[in-house]
């Protein structure tokens, strides 16, 4: 089976399956090429059923009248004609107004553009309300990086940045704090261990049912 093999600084496996079907592994610098092999070898029912998932998760719409959520809200698209890009929140419709209101890329371009103006300080805010913990600890507060990802919420990296997806700003504020404690415990391991989760029990005890939350759409 053909997969995409990204090799870093750490020290166990990961699989995921992308939106198009592609196997992405991230695996440690020296582990050998078959035994990395074998490991997707021995997951290819879970491979197969996360593209049957994908697959059947119907095509995202960006025309007058469609929805998308913002912050875990459902919100009705309102798309017309304007002489420059435009995107306002009226309660339960995102109104878009731009040169082109039948282009679904240049809606789906401004409504991206639109979370990501926003997701700087929602995802700032987050990360401060939950790091008091970790400052405790001597760490120092990492600094915020914003990103479109296909395969990870986030990622923390050795050298002071915590990732996160834009995507997030689909789901509600409970499901950016877990990802964001998720991301903030790999100050203490940098690894998916039990000391690791343990940690995670301990800062947020319900964090499963909120990564079950991520997983549900």
């Amino acid at each position: 089976m053909e997969y995409q093999l990204i090799r870093s600084r750490r020290r166990s496996l990961e699989m995921r399956v992308n939106e198009a079907g592609q196997v992405v592994v991230r695996a440690p610098l020296r582990l050998a090429r078959r035994d990395i092999d074998h490991f997707v070898r021995e997951r290819h029912d879970w491979i197969e059923r996360q593209r049957r998932q994908w697959a059947s998760r119907p095509r995202p719409r960006w025309r007058d009248g469609d929805s998308c959520r913002d912050l875990g809200r459902l919100l009705t698209l309102r798309v017309s004609v304007g002489p420059r890009c435009r995107v306002q929140q009226d309660g339960d419709r995102l109104n878009v107004s731009l040169p082109a209101p039948d282009d679904e890329t240049q809606v789906c371009e401004a409504v991206r553009d639109w979370w990501r103006c926003r997701a700087r300080t929602v995802y700032q805010d987050s990360i401060e309300r939950q790091f008091h913990w970790f400052a405790g600890r001597g760490h120092e507060l990492p600094t915020l990086r914003l990103k479109w990802m296909r395969t990870r919420w986030g990622s923390l990296s050795r050298r002071g940045y915590i990732n996160l997806n834009l995507t997030l700003m689909q789901y509600p504020l409970a499901v950016i704090d877990y990802v964001v404690m998720h991301e903030l415990c790999h100050l203490e391991h940098m690894h998916h261990g039990p000391a690791f989760h343990a940690l995670m029990d301990q800062r947020m005890p319900d964090w499963r049912e909120r990564e079950r939350l991520l997983k549900a759409r």
